[in-house]
């Protein structure tokens, strides 16, 4: 049995959950199985560490190659006019990737396609073949005001494209509820597979502080990372020796401005971290905080439960479907309670200590081998027809 897979998410995710989903899946297939990754470029990290796909092409700029070594008034207009009369010669990645995708679905070469996103370009060139959507989230649908739209991220094309896959694949049961209320889609068509963690124990983090709280991740709307901040800042003015550490991006001008504003700037600390870092800085923090309103999995959730953090979280969409007893929950938009929470928290060694212990153990419910084992045999029943 031969599954296509598409470029979108390698395309457009050097890192991120659901490229990393991908790449788990890919990795281990049965044997039974072949793979097709229809993409030529790309910078994604789990790609990379993919059999038969190490070498891939790096992301390139077709203009950074234009006339090179050689710069001029109008070289950016003589690209332009090149680029639009002759596409095929300056095409970017994306574009070379898209037509990749485009090839081989038209080659018709596969049992089962699975595109790694939501645009529908395929509709007009997989023909009969079947195909496999994984929605990974609804969170869009539920806070459409949050998004700006684009054609990657558009709810219409998603909807439209989940009530015409074989079958979808929904990654808790909260999810699964959200998909058949938003779009009306019947139960049977849906399975649930759970995400699982790919946190490795590796290097070392220097020089972060001996007592922090854990922020991970993307901090807009929904995340609800502003308000955790308000709420916290009494606690930090309290405590002199407590920080919040964050990774992700760096913090823009309107979180700095209300890190001055409440007077808690030097106890906000910005990190880069990567991959192989993570599982040291989520075992030194004294605990990891997730106050989104909604997610589609949480994936964090499980890495803080490898790493022997305890876990403070929102009692909100999948968490405590994921979470079960093993974590510490709060209302995401009551300020008391989630004040009251992290004060326990902080202070109550033994609870950290319970709640480490139900982590571990929890973690062991999730495997991406369980997860494989799972998807496959969805692929087989869309393939038998059933």
């Amino acid at each position: 049995m031969k599954i296509l897979y598409d470029h979108q998410i390698f395309t457009f995710q050097k890192y991120g959950g659901i490229s990393r989903y991908f790449a788990q899946i890919m990795s281990n297939l049965p044997q039974d199985f072949r793979l097709q990754i229809a993409i030529r470029y790309s910078d994604n990290v789990y790609l990379r560490h993919l059999q038969g796909y190490e070498d891939i092409a790096p992301v390139f700029d077709v203009f950074e190659k234009f006339a090179h070594g050689l710069s001029f008034r109008g070289k950016k207009r003589l690209f332009q006019y090149m680029k639009n009369h002759y596409p095929e010669k300056y095409p970017t990645y994306k574009e070379s990737n898209l037509q990749t995708s485009i090839d081989c679905l038209k080659k018709q070469n596969f049992d089962i396609f699975h595109p790694t996103y939501y645009d529908d370009y395929f509709l007009q060139y997989i023909g009969n073949k079947p195909f496999v959507l994984t929605v990974h989230d609804m969170t869009h649908e539920m806070y459409p005001e949050l998004f700006v739209r684009n054609y990657r991220t558009s709810p219409a094309k998603k909807r439209d494209l989940a009530h015409k896959a074989n079958h979808i694949i929904a990654v808790s049961e909260n999810t699964k509820k959200d998909i058949m209320d938003f779009w009306g889609i019947k139960e049977d068509k849906i399975s649930v597979v759970y995400h699982a963690n790919s946190l490795k124990k590796d290097k070392t983090v220097a020089g972060l502080p001996a007592k922090y709280i854990l922020y991970t991740g993307d901090r807009s709307g929904y995340k609800n990372f502003l308000f955790f901040a308000t709420v916290i800042a009494p606690i930090l003015h309290d405590k002199k020796d407590l920080y919040v550490v964050c990774t992700g991006d760096k913090f823009n001008a309107h979180e700095i401005k209300l890190f001055d504003s409440l007077q808690i700037k030097d106890h906000f600390v910005h990190l880069f971290a990567e991959e192989d870092t993570m599982f040291d800085i989520y075992n030194q923090a004294i605990a990891f905080i997730y106050p989104s309103y909604y997610e589609g999995f949480g994936i964090p959730i499980l890495e803080a439960f490898h790493a022997a953090c305890p876990v403070l979280i929102s009692q909100a969409s999948c968490f405590p479907e994921i979470a079960k007893d093993a974590a510490l929950y709060f209302e995401p938009k009551n300020v008391s309670q989630l004040r009251i929470q992290i004060e326990k928290i902080i202070d109550d060694s033994t609870l950290r200590d319970t709640l480490i212990a139900k982590g571990l153990d929890r973690n062991k419910d999730f495997s991406w081998q369980k997860s494989v084992e799972q998807t496959a045999a969805i692929y087989r029943k869309v393939i038998s027809g059933q």
